[in-house]
């Protein structure tokens, strides 16, 4: 482990606690790490990349201040590294089992996204489906070095992206959270409230389907739920066939993503289920 991350992230707990105690890590990679204090609460997340915390934290702050349930912040230092450091949230991960936490998720999700953003994307487009068509051919030639696709699936994930890419033009354009997979969405399941939203540092501009394609990818009942929450999107054919658009890019990305941090068997999962969608696609 990267000993520079621990020492900041104790250095900032002692600055806020006045006291020291020993770090539970719950996340660890070479530039980022995720820490613990069980007996106080805190929890402390720390970025070599100082600039990515930076600007999470700054999402976080629009988010909170149009109502938008998040983690109390303790403090924040620029670093580098950087240290989050937030009051410990103890809930459960979104679920189509709580479905009046979906719908208020739903609601809250449509409040973010109203908050607005304008291209370029990610990428340096100015137009959504140029976007999507760069993403997926990025995501693909990442997935060929690792191997674990054939030809065959290759050219069905090309056929299919181009018989969509029409869907694609004229698609609304918000701000994204970026990253909304459930376990970014923490509820109590005895009241379904929603207690908190997480982790806002790839919030960037997009197609508000997108957030719930992601938010939905293993569980694809709670994209109703979600949408009864969030008014303005017809659940038509035209939004089935984005969200599954979507849920196979996420998929894809995922796979190089995982593999190269070491988490092989919810790899092949991501692989299992991205033949499958392509199988009853065609």
């Amino acid at each position: 482990m990267n000993n520079s991350l621990e020492n900041a992230a104790k250095s900032i707990l002692a600055h806020i606690a006045g006291t020291e105690e020993p770090l539970t890590p719950l996340y660890l990679q070479p530039d980022r790490a995720l820490f613990l204090a069980k007996h106080l609460h805190i929890v402390l997340k720390v970025y070599t990349a100082a600039n990515t915390l930076q600007y999470d934290y700054e999402i976080a702050q629009k988010a909170a201040s149009i109502g938008i349930p998040i983690p109390e912040v303790l403090g924040f230092e620029a670093g580098p590294p950087a240290v989050l450091a937030m009051r410990q949230v103890v809930g459960h991960p979104l679920s189509s089992r709580t479905p009046l936490a979906a719908k208020e998720a739903g609601k809250y999700l449509q409040h973010f996204h109203e908050l607005g953003a304008h291209p370029p994307f990610s990428g340096g487009q100015q137009h959504w489906e140029a976007f999507i068509s760069w993403w997926a051919h990025e995501e693909m030639e990442k997935v060929k070095r690792v191997d674990v696709l054939d030809r065959q699936q290759f050219s069905a994930l090309h056929d299919h992206f181009d018989r969509l890419q029409p869907l694609l033009a004229q698609r609304p354009v918000v701000l994204l959270h970026g990253d909304l997979q459930a376990d970014h969405i923490l509820t109590d399941p005895q009241t379904e409230k929603v207690l908190a939203f997480l982790d806002f540092a790839d919030a960037q501009p997009g197609d508000p389907l997108l957030d719930i394609a992601v938010a939905t990818l293993w569980d694809h009942l709670l994209a109703d739920f979600l949408l009864e929450g969030y008014s303005g999107i017809e659940k038509n054919k035209e939004t089935q066939q984005l969200l599954a658009l979507y849920r196979l890019l996420r998929h894809l990305a995922e796979i190089p993503w995982l593999l190269e941090r070491g988490f092989n068997e919810l790899a092949a999962r991501n692989v299992q289920t991205l033949q499958a969608s392509l199988q009853s696609a065609g």
